[in-house]
């Protein structure tokens, strides 16, 4: 658990454009500790972590989906249905049916 938290927030570092250094200073943990927490050797606080998702731009979602909830949280029963399908793909799959349906909503909404 700790680990798929820490990959969450390593990839939302990284799509601000932020080395773990810079992290570090807006956040106020250590470089050591941050990297700790990246690489799942360390878990952290509830409080922790929503500071991290402020400075992110994330959400508590964003980092715990799946991982605490045994409820889905979506309940809509299509989209269950489709996030079911979705599942067992590998990302590049995932990513062809995104961009199909980005595709699909921009010539229907012309």
């Amino acid at each position: 658990m700790d680990a798929l938290i820490g990959k969450r927030i390593c990839q939302a570092r990284k799509a601000k454009f932020l080395t773990q250094e810079d992290l570090s200073e807006l956040s106020g943990l250590s470089v050591s500790a941050f990297s700790r927490i990246e690489t799942g050797r360390n878990s952290t606080s509830l409080k922790t972590l929503a500071h991290l998702c402020g400075v992110l731009d994330v959400t508590l979602n964003y980092l715990l989906y799946d991982i605490l909830a045994e409820q889905p949280i979506v309940q809509n029963p299509v989209v269950m249905d489709v996030l079911s399908m979705l599942e067992p793909m590998d990302e590049k799959q995932q990513q062809f049916i995104l961009d199909f349906i980005k595709l699909y909503i921009s010539s229907v909404t012309r």
